[in-house]
């Protein structure tokens, strides 16, 4: 009896040390943390955008991803431009989303600051500030976005203070993400870290760009869809419901000055570049390559597709959302466009596409009706 007895208890404290979620000297209590196994679809909202969240259709969405809050010199958390998250967050809530705040972003100029904060004697303070920031304005999660120009001079304490911020988090029941590079990352991250993200938005663009003037080309091919696919699931062999496909509602101008442009400003004057990845020398993805990359990521078991960033779409019809959102409700069929044809002469309408298995009523698989509301006037 005596046996049984010390046997029960051990399994018993057992069961409470793996429950439980310590590190060093921290004990964050137990992992409350209940996975996500849905497909996700993350959009990116940069704090000088929210003046656009009426205009876009969230609901479209699972995640809203908040970019970008930044420690200040006491290692306190504050949104970058001082922007007030709490209006997007109730709208994001109240559309069914889980809304994350997205820390660090490319081309941090505090790199001196958060070195110093991801110093062991400075870690758990600044995770208790993260965690306090987080449970504030009822963030569901925090997305780590920790990039290249800031990856070196963490040194050998990026994987800790990720390891440490997942059980902090998890303690309440808060989600851990990433965002990381298509084909490579800096060496500072390692294994434990990857482990440590419940998901991980991997950022399949940038591939060139305005910092690359000389290179002119597409930055976002498909091809670099699959490269990525490659790297992340076979090379790294990260289970692929663990990834979710970043894709680019945004393309790079090169005529210079070479410039950053919104999708929604390259099709705004010519409808039918909806359709292509290329004008000129502007670069892009239009509707076709967006739908192929949203197939590969629904074919290829991934675990969601990625934007940056939401406000770069266009509205209506010809919106990269929508088209996404579309191809997602499609199903696991050979989607395909089909374009309105509301004066009902057999030629479609190039500005209202929808992605669908079969033509829905009043639609029709051509996009050549110069005049929708005249069925006298054809191609």
């Amino acid at each position: 009896m005596k046996t049984l007895t010390f046997r029960l208890l051990t399994l018993l404290l057992s069961a409470t040390f793996f429950m439980s979620c310590k590190t060093g000297d921290k004990d964050w209590g137990p992992d409350i943390y209940k996975p996500d196994n849905s497909f996700k679809v993350v959009g990116y909202l940069s704090g000088w955008s929210f003046d656009k969240i009426d205009q876009l259709e969230i609901d479209k969405l699972t995640y809203l991803d908040l970019a970008f809050a930044n420690p200040d010199k006491d290692g306190r958390l504050v949104m970058d431009g001082g922007y007030d998250p709490r209006p997007i967050i109730e709208k994001g809530h109240a559309a069914g989303l889980k809304v994350f705040i997205s820390l660090a972003g490319g081309g941090r100029p505090d790199t001196v600051i958060w070195k110093n904060l991801l110093l062991p004697e400075n870690r758990i303070g600044f995770i208790e500030n993260i965690l306090k920031y987080v449970e504030e304005y009822s963030f569901d999660g925090v997305d780590v976005d920790i990039e290249g120009n800031l990856l070196p001079y963490t040194g050998p304490n990026y994987n800790p203070f990720v390891v440490e911020l997942r059980e902090a988090l998890h303690s309440k029941g808060k989600g851990i993400s990433a965002a990381l590079g298509a084909t490579h990352f800096h060496k500072n991250v390692h294994q434990e870290a990857l482990d440590a993200y419940d998901f991980i938005n991997v950022m399949v663009y940038d591939k060139t760009g305005v910092w690359r003037p000389d290179v002119i080309g597409p930055h976002s091919p498909y091809s670099f869809a699959t490269d990525a696919l490659k790297y992340w699931t076979v090379d790294l062999k990260i289970a692929p419901e663990k990834i979710t496909l970043g894709v680019p509602f945004y393309g790079f101008d090169f005529t210079p000055p070479a410039r950053y442009i919104n999708y929604s400003e390259i099709i705004a004057n010519d409808v039918s570049l909806a359709y292509a990845d290329s004008t000129g020398m502007r670069y892009y993805n239009g509707i076709p390559t967006i739908v192929q990359k949203v197939k590969l990521a629904r074919d290829s078991k991934l675990g969601g597709v990625m934007i940056w960033e939401i406000p770069c779409d266009a509205n209506g019809d010809l919106s990269l959302l929508r088209a996404m959102d579309q191809t997602l409700k499609a199903g696991d069929c050979d989607v395909k466009t089909f374009f309105r044809d509301e004066d009902g002469d057999g030629y479609g309408n190039i500005a209202k596409p929808f992605q669908a298995c079969s033509a829905p009523e009043g639609y029709v698989e051509n996009m050549d009706d110069r005049d929708d509301t005249n069925p006298r006037i054809k191609k």
